[in-house]
């Protein structure tokens, strides 16, 4: 009889995680194991230990998650020595690298799921998609706008650089009018862009193709297309300031990093806002 623990109560599932944060080396990664989901577990590692909160780059769902967890860990110590400190969770690896070693052990699990959170960041949150050919409900009020954006996947200085433009995957209800700026990932980390929204509701057509060379995985592109519903931003303006990074916005009302779009015309972000407009 096999009394190996392989992730708590037979039939429960549970999560392996990694978890990044804006405070720390791009090359730091946190992972570890949870019975509950893991936006919980990250926010009750959000506390006066760390400066800036947790973000989820991946997670593996199975029910062997203290076997996976286990695994991943004895993986990465057989092969390098990348443990940052004896029986702590914290690894000198990038995190690509770490979900690179998530699918290996997934493969020999058989039941493992797992969730690149990360690239949902330039998508926005599930919850907020607006599918299909679904027209934006036009309004009279103009709205600002925060989206992130992360150089792993898209070469966004590149394209405004070459275009002055770019198509943005429409997941929320932008309309021609409203502008916003641009908050870029590690390892920037800050606001740099200022945008107009030039169009909206755009089904995919040829010319975006354009856009194609600066994915930097091309397959990505494929997914853009078929969503069919585009935004056309314009730059209006850039700026390179430590004033605009993390730290900073977060001090002004910005909870984390931003993994989906921002309404900063909402009462709740007034002085987030207005922080960045007088340092923009």
């Amino acid at each position: 009889m096999n009394h190996s623990n392989t992730g708590g109560p037979t039939g429960n599932e549970g999560y392996v995680y990694i978890l990044t944060n804006p405070s720390f080396r791009e090359d730091w990664v946190k992972i570890g194991r949870s019975a509950r989901p893991v936006d919980v577990r990250s926010k009750e590692l959000d506390n006066t230990a760390v400066p800036l909160p947790f973000e989820i780059y991946a997670t593996m769902k199975t029910a062997k998650y203290v076997e996976a967890e286990r695994l991943i860990h004895r993986y990465i110590e057989r092969f390098t020595h990348l443990r940052i400190r004896d029986n702590r969770e914290f690894f000198n690896v990038k995190p690509e690298v770490a979900l690179e070693i998530f699918y290996d052990v997934a493969g020999v699990l058989g039941d493992a799921v797992i969730d690149e959170v990360h690239k949902k960041a330039i998508m926005g949150d599930a919850s907020e998609r607006i599918k299909g050919n679904h027209k934006t409900p036009q309004r009279d009020e103009v709205r600002c706008w925060m989206l992130p954006a992360n150089s792993k996947f898209f070469d966004l200085d590149g394209c405004f650089k070459k275009y002055g433009e770019v198509y943005w995957t429409q997941y929320f209800n932008f309309q021609a009018g409203d502008y916003g700026y641009i908050y870029c990932s590690a390892p920037d980390s800050a606001v740099i862009y200022k945008f107009s929204v030039e169009a909206h509701d755009l089904p995919y057509t040829s010319e975006m193709d354009v856009e194609l060379g600066f994915y930097v995985n091309p397959k990505d592109f494929e997914p853009s297309k078929e969503h069919n519903r585009f935004a056309k931003l314009k730059l209006l303006a850039e700026r390179h300031s430590s004033r605009l990074g993390l730290a900073n916005l977060i001090e002004h009302g910005m909870k984390s990093a931003p993994r989906g779009a921002l309404n900063l015309s909402h009462p709740a972000y007034e002085d987030l806002l207005k922080y960045i407009t007088e340092n923009f």
